[in-house]
């Protein structure tokens, strides 16, 4: 079944139900849990929820597609079953499905030296399987490209300001930071794997990883509208049904463009785009042995085991579980800049979940309710965010004002509204962000008020103080964050950096 929705979101008018409506006993369970579907993220996307589209399978057969929202805010344009999505970390599984490819062809070997194929890193004793699984403890190359690439370059000439695998393996060679345990010791999720992973696909077969996996992965599966994009800013005549990434502002109603990225060119942690429709065509194909022999496909869905004997919840490219009735379930989701995204696959019961969505969110509830949906499960529709209606209050009334609106909220409607540390803190980082650095200081500490057993609150206020000029005010913060939580990670660095930046004054 086929919906789509378009919705401004400058025109959202939210319904608030208390139940959904009753379906007729009458009706067959697919029917039924096709109308569920569809009034689930119908609400969902009303109350600024769920922007995209979803697809589910249940036994074997799509039940339910559709499409909410917008794909574009400039110029405004819905949403279809054609949009194609950034993936961002679902990405992963294609880079996995290539380096079975290789091994099974007989062009590496899991157990093999990662230097085999990228002689210029310096790191010792670790695998291709250690990138797979997440045990390599490489460093986050992500963190190593912010602190050293010339990030500030403008997107007028992507050649310059967008940069890709080799830029990124490069600098790891040159930079050489130490990794954070020995390979196979721990489990730690890795961008830099895959992104080393993706690189040696190239390298071995000679050809671009984008083009091998659409010669070997996509045209195989019949996945016509997925592609490894080459990422080129603003609209690109090549991807006519792109979504683009966006957010919304503090205000609760501006809608800000959050697309682009100097790493957009980074490709096997993410990279690849697709439709929930190509989705589905992959997860039909992993059913099968045209890719891939079944044993093979059967280790990709197995847990890593560390070196001590635990095993982890990881494959190749999947997470790993197991329902309380004990069938297997692989999944993955994804987050870069606007997009979130998920597949879950319930393979022992042929069931799949695809949700894709192109607007920032703080709710990532949405599949497992849709999982509920089909087993037939009590669920409930997420609440609306609260910083939402007292952003607006903000803009129109001020500070003091959206503060009010707050407390009468929480006191009146909690059931109705994500009252939550994260809601005010992300709150008071964008009204920084916009240079409104004291509603900033007042809303965040508003969030230290309601929220003082939190070590993140404290040093969150204390960031606002400084940007504010309040460097004593800031560091007393500080030290308390670093006293409730002594791991806080940099807190250390950042309270001795200031202490040496403040210089006595003469007596």
């Amino acid at each position: 079944m086929h919906i789509s929705h378009f919705t401004d979101q400058r025109f959202v008018i939210a319904v608030a139900l208390t139940t959904l409506p009753f379906l007729s006993c009458g009706q067959n369970k697919k029917d039924t849990h096709t109308q569920l579907y569809e009034q689930y993220l119908s609400e969902a996307h009303a109350r600024g929820q769920f922007n995209g589209n979803a697809l589910v399978v249940e036994r074997g057969e799509v039940v339910y597609q559709g499409s909410f929202g917008i794909k574009s805010i400039d110029p405004v344009a819905p949403l279809d079953l054609n949009s194609v999505f950034r993936l961002g970390s679902v990405s992963k599984q294609f880079t996995a499905m290539a380096i079975m490819m290789l091994q099974e062809q007989g062009k590496l070997e899991y157990d093999q030296d990662i230097r085999d194929f990228l002689p210029e890193l310096p790191y010792e004793g670790i695998t291709i399987r250690h990138l797979l699984n997440h045990v390599s403890g490489l460093p986050d190359y992500n963190r190593l490209m912010d602190e050293n690439w010339k990030t500030d370059l403008t997107f007028t000439d992507p050649k310059k300001s967008i940069t890709g695998n080799e830029d990124c393996v490069r600098m790891l060679a040159e930079l050489h930071p130490p990794v954070h345990f020995k390979p196979g010791q721990k489990w730690e999720y890795s961008n830099t794997g895959y992104m080393l992973l993706a690189t040696m696909v190239a390298r071995i077969s000679g050809v671009s990883f984008a083009t091998y996996l659409h010669d070997h992965v996509f045209e195989p599966a019949g996945m016509s509208h997925t592609v490894v994009y080459h990422y080129v800013p603003g609209p690109d005549a090549n991807m006519p049904d792109r979504a683009f990434g966006f957010s919304m502002g503090w205000n609760g109603v501006d809608m800000l463009p959050s697309d682009a990225h100097y790493l957009n060119a980074a490709h096997g942690d993410g990279g690849v785009f697709s439709t929930v429709g190509d989705l589905m065509k992959w997860d039909r194909i992993l059913y099968t042995d045209k890719l891939v022999t079944r044993k093979t496909l059967e280790e990709a869905f197995t847990p890593a085991v560390l070196a001590n004997g635990d095993t982890t919840d990881y494959g190749f490219g999947w997470f790993i579980e197991r329902t309380p009735a004990g069938k297997k379930v692989v999944h993955h989701s994804g987050g870069w800049l606007g997009f979130i995204t998920n597949i879950r696959r319930e393979i022992d019961e042929d069931n799949c979940i695809i949700v894709l969505t192109n607007k920032s969110t703080r709710y990532y509830g949405i599949p497992d309710d849709l999982d509920r949906i089909i087993h037939d499960e009590p669920y409930a529709l997420p609440r609306f965010y609260i910083r939402d209606p007292i952003g607006k209050t903000l803009a129109t009334e001020g500070v003091g004002s959206a503060i009010a609106q707050y407390k009468k909220l929480k006191a009146e409607r909690p059931q109705d509204y994500l009252f939550e540390e994260q809601e005010l803190n992300v709150f008071g980082y964008q009204l920084l962000w916009a240079d409104r650095v004291e509603d900033a200081v007042a809303i965040l500490r508003l969030n230290m008020e309601e929220y003082p057993r939190s070590a993140n609150v404290y040093d969150s206020y204390g960031d606002v103080l400084l940007a504010n000029g309040d460097t004593a005010a800031a560091l007393t913060n500080f030290k308390k964050a670093l006293a409730m939580d002594p791991a806080f990670a940099g807190l250390q660095e950042k309270i001795k950096g200031l202490e040496e930046s403040v210089v006595p004054a003469r007596k």
